[in-house]
């Protein structure tokens, strides 16, 4: 029943196709156990490969434009699309049964936005983050109306018609995540797909070629460039301080106002102080 409601979309772009004909080149395997149809986007008309149906968008745009594009081009009977990155190398196969489970709490619940990724926390507030899904008896865990980037595109779920709206407003990939609307969104407690991002700002992570010979994949025919020493040192650094810090630097901008600030109205809403719309009853 979810495989004719749900699919599985590679956002990717005609510039990003050398990454997902590297990426993908397991996905038979990786995807044996989950019957979801596959797309993969890309600017232009593009040959199926690898068990993926490409889709198009109407022609070169932004980000938002050709997402949108590539949700239009889908079947119209697809309601949810579960989104990913065209780097995102699967490191074992996917649990379709964890995936069927979520599917159908989305639509019980008419959810809109699920994110297959766990709320990420500091060392410190892990501790904090542990008791509360011991003490929840929810299966997924609602996010809070000021969680910094509320609209994530890590993994996630997406209510296909939901995600176009969020497409029509203006703005770049970084504003799109600090989206907040006032239908709820939820994350799992636990990681469902084992998958690592290999690429950042357009080059290979110095991992990748690691990773991929796990996978018996290789970087040998791709001419696209490793990230810098300097970059990779500044990414360790970040996610120490992170790891340190958690998203003190995030709130502070915030409280600047250097990032959108959360509306007063969801804040009261989620306080039960103002009576506010919640598709999923959150």
């Amino acid at each position: 029943m979810t495989a004719e409601r749900f699919c599985v979309l590679v956002n990717s772009s005609d510039r990003g196709r050398d990454i997902f004909e590297i990426v993908f080149r397991n996905t038979e395997v990786m995807w044996r156990n989950c019957d979801w149809p596959r797309f993969a986007g890309f600017t232009s008309v593009q040959s199926d490969m690898y068990g993926f149906k490409s889709v198009a968008a109407r022609g070169p745009s932004d980000w938002r434009g050709e997402l949108s594009a590539q949700l239009d081009s889908l079947p119209p009977e697809i309601e949810y699309v579960l989104r990913l990155e065209e780097d995102a190398l699967f490191l074992s196969p996917v649990n379709g049964k964890k995936l069927e489970e979520i599917a159908e709490i989305m639509l019980r619940e008419n959810l809109c936005y699920v994110s297959l990724v766990p709320v990420s926390r500091s060392m410190a507030d892990r501790a904090v983050e542990f008791f509360r899904k011991k003490l929840s008896t929810r299966p997924l865990r609602l996010i809070s109306f000021s969680e910094p980037y509320y609209s994530s595109l890590a993994p996630a779920i997406w209510k296909r018609a939901y995600l176009r709206e969020l497409l029509r407003q203006p703005g770049s990939v970084w504003d799109f995540e600090f989206t907040v609307t006032r239908d709820r969104h939820y994350a799992v407690w636990e990681p469902v797909l084992d998958a690592a991002h290999i690429v950042t700002k357009g080059r290979w992570r110095r991992s990748a070629p690691r990773l991929l010979a796990r996978q018996g994949l290789s970087l040998a025919k791709s001419t696209r460039e490793f990230q810098t020493l300097k970059s990779r040192l500044r990414g360790v650094r970040e996610n120490l301080s992170f790891q340190l810090f958690g998203y003190l630097s995030f709130r502070i901008r915030r409280r600047l106002n250097l990032v959108p600030a959360v509306p007063k109205d969801l804040i009261g809403t989620q306080l039960g102080l103002i009576p506010g719309k919640s598709k999923s009853g959150g």
